[in-house]
Formats: structure tokens, sequence, C-alpha cells
């Protein structure tokens, strides 16, 4: 039985698997973030960093379940120092760009909740491209 990217094109497996794994942790991420921002907003509106607060959590509970999906599934590979190594270098370019589009949009007056997830969705499709080099020293593409 073939799997859904079993069905596709070698060149096109990894980018649609790094689609499926990043969608499921744009939801994981935002869905935290969205809790903490309510849970923040309810208990100390006036401290205005909580919205940061917030989001980096969202993030990093994201990147520990982002790391494994992506070594085992999206690029069929084992977790290792280079990779690991790499998927930090990259989520850490990731992070400065979603903490700068995050309050850019607030600056530019969109609601909390909008804002993070456009910052999400905008700096995760530069992401497949910073990780790629991380991980394609392989003999195959599967």
């Amino acid at each position: 039985m073939k799997t859904l990217t079993g069905r596709l094109p070698m060149k096109y497996r990894s980018a649609v698997r790094f689609v499926l794994v990043g969608a499921l942790g744009t939801g994981l991420q935002y869905g935290i973030y969205y809790l903490l921002l309510d849970f923040f907003q309810h208990h100390w509106a006036e401290v205005a960093i909580l919205t940061s607060l917030a989001f980096t959590i969202g993030f990093v509970m994201e990147m520990i379940c982002n790391y494994f999906l992506t070594s085992f599934y999206t690029f069929k590979m084992r977790p290792n120092w280079k990779n690991a190594g790499g998927f930090l270098f990259g989520r850490a370019i990731n992070y400065a760009i979603q903490m700068l589009l995050l309050n850019l949009f607030i600056w530019l007056h969109l609601s909390e909740e909008l804002a993070g997830i456009a910052a999400i969705a905008l700096a995760g499709i530069i992401n497949y491209f910073v990780l790629l080099p991380f991980y394609k020293d392989r003999k195959r593409d599967s």
C-alpha cells in the first residue's frame, strides 16, 4: 500500500511531508500561543511582554515536536548532531523572523490572534529552504 507521498515523484516527497509536518507544528504552536495568550490576558492584561512569552513557549514546544517529525518523517533520517545543529540554526532564524513579523503585525494594529498565525505561516515557508542543506547529503530521496 502506497502512502500519500509514496505516489509522488521522489523530488516532491520531502517537500510535501514538510508541509504536513509544518501544518501540524503550526497548529500546535498556535494552539499553545492562543491558550496562553487568553490566560495571560485574563490574569495579567497590563503586562504587554506576555504576548511574546506566550509566543515563545508555543514555539519551543512546537520545535521539540517538529525536530523529531522532521527527522523521522520529512527527511527519513535518524536524529544526529549534524541535523540537530542545522535544525536549531534554522529554527533560530525562524524564531527571529516570527518574532519580527509578530511585532510588526501587532504594530500595524492586527489583532494578536491574527498576528500570531500570520507570523507562523510566513516564517514557515522560509524554513524548508533553510533546513534542506542539513538533510540533503543522503544517497536517495525517499
